[in-house]
């Protein structure tokens, strides 16, 4: 059977109802960090800010007047989001580097002790955790999280240790499948690809970046990988010349994604095949945000963020930034929101930007006191973002 003909055979038997019904990492299942809300365009005050007893990596997400977010304390936070208060926190065993996803009154994340957790969102207790079979450290000093869930149709699914996926089922937490994913190429030379991304899922297929570091051969490889939602079975892969520690950007026919080596893509979401391929700068570390026909990106050593034609690839505008980006931006459709981290230097760490996403002029700008690797979440004119301070930030 050819690729296509699964699509035809095989995407229209996935309901659509959970693809705006939960929150998750990157605003929804495809990973737009397109939020239908609105962030604040000017600078007003620092509203609120929560402080934690270590760096925060994840990035926050948002339901119900509440803000759910992990940090390297090993906890796990509610916090109020119109007052800034606790709600509750859950304590695991691992630093928190995921973003969590909330569908059905439960939120779910996964903890450096190498379990998923899923929680009742509004208390905290715990209703289920799964131990995954696979230990997942860092591989170098810029992997920087872990696989974010991401849940659809009653299955939660997530990246592990070792080249695992995983799909669960939401409410009880029972494995439903897992695929035992490898490195086109590179079987034989002892690479194992992580998943550190999030899976995007969009009709009945899942999108997944993966990684190979061999640091001492120089050799960062990586694929983008499409897996069949209910099976685990692979439609198709799309081997790279670098690694994807961003998560896939799905839109109605094309996958838009960056790798280490700077290159950012645009490839044909039932095939695989590159559409358009342009050179950024190296490290494209993090997810892309997309709106109307406009991609966002951030780069790691140019030190420059910018706007692209999401057909061809184009530069709209570029805008210098007076460090490395590497966190994910993300947009209301009129303001662009991203922020700096470089944990090679401590200047410019931790600066907040927010630029006119039409033009790329600078609006507004604030310094946390930590570098920021977290990304930022917008709710009714606040951005909430976290950083290596400690300190989660609500600015209005």
């Amino acid at each position: 059977m050819s690729m296509k003909q699964w699509f035809s055979k095989n995407s229209m038997g996935f309901s659509q109802r959970n693809q705006s019904d939960a929150s998750m990492f990157r605003g929804n299942l495809k990973h737009t960090g397109w939020y239908d809300t609105e962030g604040p365009r000017e600078f007003h005050q620092v509203k609120w800010r929560f402080q934690t007893n270590d760096r925060i990596r994840s990035s926050p997400v948002i339901a119900k007047q509440t803000v759910y977010f992990g940090s390297d304390d090993h906890n796990f936070y509610a916090v109020n989001t119109i007052t800034g208060e606790l709600k509750w926190s859950y304590q695991t065993e691992g630093a928190i580097k995921s973003s969590a996803a909330i569908a059905n009154e439960t939120v779910y994340f996964l903890s450096g002790d190498e379990k998923l957790y899923a929680l009742n969102a509004d208390d905290g207790a715990l209703k289920w955790s799964y131990m995954t079979e696979e230990k997942d450290d860092p591989r170098d000093p810029v992997d920087y999280w872990q696989s974010s869930p991401a849940v659809a149709d009653g299955i939660v699914y997530f990246g592990a240790g070792e080249g695992s996926f995983y799909a669960l089922y939401a409410d009880h937490g029972e494995l439903v499948w897992k695929k035992k994913l490898s490195l086109c190429g590179y079987e034989n030379e002892g690479l194992v690809p992580i998943l550190h991304s999030s899976p995007a899922v969009d009709e009945g297929v899942i999108y997944m970046g993966l990684s190979g570091y061999d640091l001492s051969a120089q050799k960062e490889p990586g694929h983008v990988v499409a897996l069949d939602a209910k099976s685990g079975e692979q439609i198709w892969m799309s081997p790279l010349v670098s690694a994807v520690d961003g998560s896939v950007v799905v839109d109605d026919y094309t996958l838009y994604f960056g790798t280490r080596n700077g290159g950012l893509y645009a490839i044909d979401k039932r095939t695989g095949q590159v559409v358009w391929h342009s050179d950024i700068a190296p490290y494209l570390l993090g997810s892309l945000a997309l709106v109307g026909d406009t991609l966002f990106s951030g780069s790691s050593d140019s030190h420059m963020f910018v706007s692209l034609d999401k057909a061809t690839g184009e530069k709209k505008w570029m805008f210098p930034t007076l460090d490395a980006i590497h966190a994910s931006p993300s947009t209301d459709g009129r303001t662009v929101y991203f922020a700096l981290g470089n944990h090679y230097t401590e200047e410019n760490h931790g600066l907040i930007y927010a630029v006119d996403a039409e033009t790329g002029g600078q609006l507004w700008t604030y310094q946390t006191e930590g570098n920021i690797y977290s990304s930022p979440a917008l709710d009714h004119g606040v951005v909430i973002i976290g950083s290596d301070d400690g300190y989660l930030y609500a600015i209005e």
